[in-house]
């Protein structure tokens, strides 16, 4: 009988990570490597919206707002069109003279699913959200074949976070909220070590495992709505198939959103956010390349957007997101594999109400190209790689289908 109950519980773990490796995301346009919004209601004001609760997928974006929304069930489908290209230059000794122009062009399947429960004290939620990752396969490697023997081509990591939220409103209106974050992270590689030798891990998947927390609030006036969110650095164990070329662990960096919402006419809201990414804390991601680290920066990130309520059926969005991008000119041939670079993002989508209880959603992000070469002037790296170029496009269709009870 215990072995029975053992063999249950790891079939029920593998399960767990089978989904969350389904729900998890290989995406680059992004918030640097974090989608700019989770479901087509979200991604129709590119993210914006941390003052203006419409879906159970906010539990991400503000766990304080979900006080506003009814009990429902959101189940979203994100279809990424993606675009990454390179071109590896410089010292012919270090970097591959035949690499020429890298391409890699794929489609990439994300589901969320999240769940809101309104209670005599309180509003609680629950998710499965795929929401951030870098990946990059490209034919060839970047460096030359005594360094690599073929492989220094390919990178990815998938996260998805399991949010459980609370929310609580006091008698003057302002709501305070928070979560308890899980998380579970797939990463492989075949990047080169620090010692210019193939990693061991040989692009063999490993999960990790991860929490963080995150702290909301959330007031409504009769115009006007303000929301704000801290969420925390969010820790993942350290995978032990790749301690050489990740030095420290793969942290998720702390974010901070705040934004209003204003009600120009009972048809048509509008949204404004900022968004910071905290890169800076994280040694893996911002250390020097020659530390071992990807240089990559702070993020300051600003989000507008419009809501316009056409009639009791139909529902029109769209936004724009801007903001530097986390891998900057002197990192360029560092992240070939990890090309952070997306900057611009336009957003257009709508809601169809189907019945009393159902509706169906459909956004539209289109992330503008961005071509960057590294300008020579960081490491040695930077040096050895003077001239190399990465270039990212993207459009994203997201599907989603709601049901109050």
């Amino acid at each position: 009988m215990r072995e029975n109950r053992v063999m249950r519980q790891q079939r029920f773990v593998l399960t767990l990570l089978s989904i969350c490796n389904l729900c998890s995301v290989s995406a680059l346009a992004a918030d640097g490597n974090e989608l700019i919004g989770i479901g087509a209601v979200q991604k129709g004001t590119a993210g914006a919206g941390v003052a203006a609760p419409q879906d159970a997928m906010w539990i991400l974006l503000n766990p304080a707002s979900i006080i506003a929304l009814e009990r429902r069930v959101d189940v979203s489908a994100e279809f990424l069109d993606l675009y990454r290209g390179a071109e590896p230059k410089g010292f012919p000794l270090i970097v591959n003279p035949t690499a020429f122009e890298l391409a890699d062009h794929g489609t990439i399947f994300v589901p969320s699913v999240a769940l809101v429960w309104p209670l005599k004290v309180g509003t609680i939620g629950f998710g499965l959200l795929g929401t951030q990752g870098n990946n990059a396969d490209f034919d060839r490697s970047r460096t030359t074949w005594p360094f690599s023997r073929g492989n220094d081509r390919r990178s990815d990591l998938q996260v998805a976070r399991l949010p459980i939220s609370y929310a609580y409103q006091f008698d003057n209106g302002w709501t305070i909220g928070g979560s308890i974050m899980p998380l579970i992270t797939a990463f492989r590689t075949d990047s080169l070590t620090l010692q210019l030798r193939p990693t061991e891990g040989n692009y063999k998947r490993e999960i990790g495992f991860g929490i963080g927390v995150q702290l909301a609030v959330y007031k409504e006036w009769e115009r006007l709505s303000f929301g704000a969110t801290w969420r925390s650095r969010q820790f993942v164990e350290q995978y032990k198939l790749y301690e050489e070329p990740i030095r420290w662990n793969l942290d998720l960096p702390e974010v901070i959103q705040a934004g209003f919402a204003w009600k120009v006419t009972d048809k048509l809201q509008l949204l404004a956010d900022y968004k910071f990414q905290h890169w800076s804390k994280l040694k893996q991601f911002h250390n020097p390349t020659i530390m071992g680290g990807l240089g990559w920066n702070d993020q300051n990130i600003c989000k507008v957007g419009a809501i316009y309520r056409a009639n009791d059926k139909w529902t029109f969005r769209t936004g724009y997101s801007r903001g530097n991008p986390a891998v900057d000119e002197q990192h360029i041939f560092a992240n070939i594999i990890t090309p952070a670079i997306a900057e611009d993002h336009f957003t257009f989508g709508f809601t169809r109400k189907l019945t009393k209880n159902s509706d169906f959603h459909f956004a539209w992000t289109h992330t503008f190209p961005e071509n960057r070469v590294d300008d020579g002037t960081g490491d040695i790296f930077s040096k050895l790689g003077k001239g190399s170029r990465v270039q990212y496009e993207e459009d994203a269709y997201t599907f989603q289908y709601t049901y109050k009870f």
